[in-house]
């Protein structure tokens, strides 16, 4: 996507996609789609790549699986909906990934979700 695009498909507007499994990284492949409201991120996916999701200003939920090890820079920037993130590990395994200092720069998110308890920004 192009910034403030709208993502088709068969014609429909797509506001919410399941990343099939068998992808172990995602890039910037949905950078600036501002139509996108949901993701879900399917196990298996280790990285999450610089500007992966950066504009995704309708972006208000994304499930992140346990298993990711790395979150790159401007990840999330510029997703202006997104004040929670949900992550199915635990706390420490959160604390634990890879993030460049910059991953969630410019977007809303005030909380980390996990399976065992809620991390405040």
């Amino acid at each position: 996507c192009i910034y403030g695009a709208t993502l088709y498909f068969n014609g429909q507007i797509v506001s919410s996609v399941i990343i099939p499994e068998g992808d172990t990284s995602i890039d910037y492949f949905f950078s600036g789609c501002a139509s996108l409201t949901s993701i879900k991120i399917p196990e298996g996916v280790t990285s999450i790549g610089d500007f992966a999701f950066s504009g995704c200003s309708s972006l208000a939920s994304i499930t992140i699986p346990e298993g990711v090890a790395s979150i790159g820079n401007y990840s999330f920037n510029l997703c202006a909906s997104l004040s929670t993130l949900t992550y199915l590990g635990t706390m420490e395994e959160w604390n634990a990934i890879s993030k460049d200092n910059a991953w969630a720069q410019g977007s809303s998110i005030s909380s980390i979700v996990c399976s065992d308890g809620v991390i405040n920004m």
